[in-house]
């Protein structure tokens, strides 16, 4: 076999919704070193991003946040445990900001208010009530 196809082989993978491919990690000393590891996969993420326009939250100004927190938290919780086991950093990034852009479309629709202060007021929210959705504490570390 020469060098180019030794070069170009097929270096990642797709199975059960998860990318299994070459990434860099870093040892407990700091040092780098490469190494094949499975993460939630770009066709999957684009499902859940996809799922979660669908439920149209942003829509449901006659509901309430705790109306949203006992529909959804299940099925969130679930991709967390399902995706967030491996390389999860991509995934929680993904997750957190598809869901949140979701609650802030919501605030400003329900509240009329604008881009910034709707942010304040789901930030003021998620301080007084920290564990009302589960990716508010389940993926909190990682996006702090």
């Amino acid at each position: 076999m020469d060098t180019f196809k030794r070069r170009n082989v097929a270096t990642s993978f797709t199975f059960l919704g998860y990318d299994f491919k070459v990434r860099t990690l870093k040892n407990f000393k700091g040092e780098r070193y490469r190494k094949c590891m499975p993460g939630a996969s770009n066709a999957a993420m684009r499902k859940i991003t996809e799922t979660i326009k669908k439920w149209r939250i942003h829509r449901s100004t006659a509901e309430s946040l705790l109306d949203f927190a006992r529909r959804y938290n299940a099925i969130v919780r679930g991709w967390i445990e399902y995706y967030g086991k491996f390389w999860s950093r991509n995934f929680n990034y993904r997750l957190w900001s598809a869901m949140q852009s979701r609650l802030l479309k919501w605030m400003q629709s329900k509240y009329r208010l604008s881009n910034r202060k709707a942010q304040r007021k789901l930030t003021l929210v998620r301080k007084e009530y920290p564990k009302l959705f589960v990716h508010w504490y389940l993926l909190r570390a990682s996006n702090e």
